[in-house]
């Protein structure tokens, strides 16, 4: 639902700005990189099957992500393994590249009939996996501005008030605030952006404020802005973050069975 609600948010700025006169193009920032890949991709080798994934992706996905955390509530080296499956994908791994770009594209095919139905589009569709051939000369310029540091096995920027940002993982891994660093050089360069908005959820706050820092610390001329929404509770406590991802799963599954098994 978190998602629903940024995309709706975001498009209806989009309008509102257009309106009003602002030249606005819009980037559909999906997490099509991360953590959560290596998961899948460990769950798919040690129990899924092509066949059943051909034959309804969504739904089979779906069941390996779910199977994959209730395997780790027990066996906790299974998050290591797709720690290290997430870091051989970065790296290039062909095998495990190519089930990625599998699972992406039958996920976008599901996203787009949300999007249809909302009436929502994007001028751009650029993931956090837009950006990954990016990474190494975003590091390489926070190195020669100075801004680099090498701390207890991992690279960070120290920043002023809050947490430094981490850059670069003790396995060699990026970050969420490295493809961010990376996409916002990319839009100032590419769009001409004076100012970035980011539609995310509140728990984020500290985020933007560091990759603000960081903007200012290389000299690049945004605003960054954070738009922020609250967070969906449930008896009063926040939903636990897995959870909402699985709940969104299900729309998708819902939403994929009513166009191919009709």
């Amino acid at each position: 639902m978190g998602h629903l609600r940024a995309t709706i948010l975001g498009d209806s700025l989009s309008r509102i700005l257009e309106q009003n006169g602002a030249e606005v193009t819009g980037v559909n920032h999906l997490g099509d990189w991360g953590t959560q890949f290596g998961k899948l991709i460990v769950a798919y080798t040690k129990w899924g099957e092509k066949g059943a994934v051909e034959a309804n992706p969504i739904k089979e996905l779906f069941h390996l992500y779910t199977h994959f955390h209730k395997e780790a509530e027990i066996n906790t080296i299974l998050d290591d393994e797709a720690r290290e499956a997430f870091n051989q994908l970065e790296l290039g791994n062909k095998e495990y590249t190519e089930l990625w770009q599998w699972f992406r594209e039958v996920s976008l095919e599901a996203f787009q009939l949300l999007y249809d139905q909302l009436n929502v589009s994007f001028d751009h569709l650029q993931g956090e996996s837009f950006y990954n051939d990016q990474l190494v000369g975003t590091a390489k310029l926070l190195e020669e501005k100075g801004l680099l540091e090498f701390d207890d096995g991992a690279y960070i920027v120290r920043l002023k008030g809050i947490p430094p940002a981490l850059i670069k993982k003790r396995d060699g891994a990026s970050l969420y605030i490295t493809r961010d660093v990376a996409a916002m050089l990319y839009r100032v360069e590419k769009y001409e952006a004076d100012k970035i908005l980011y539609v995310v959820g509140q728990e984020q706050s500290v985020h933007f404020e560091q990759l603000s820092q960081l903007a200012e610390l290389l000299n690049v001329k945004i605003e960054v802005e954070h738009i922020p929404f609250g967070m969906i509770l449930k008896n009063g406590k926040r939903c636990p973050r897995e959870k909402e991802k699985l709940f969104y799963w299900k729309i998708l599954l819902q939403m994929w069975k009513k166009k191919h098994l009709k």
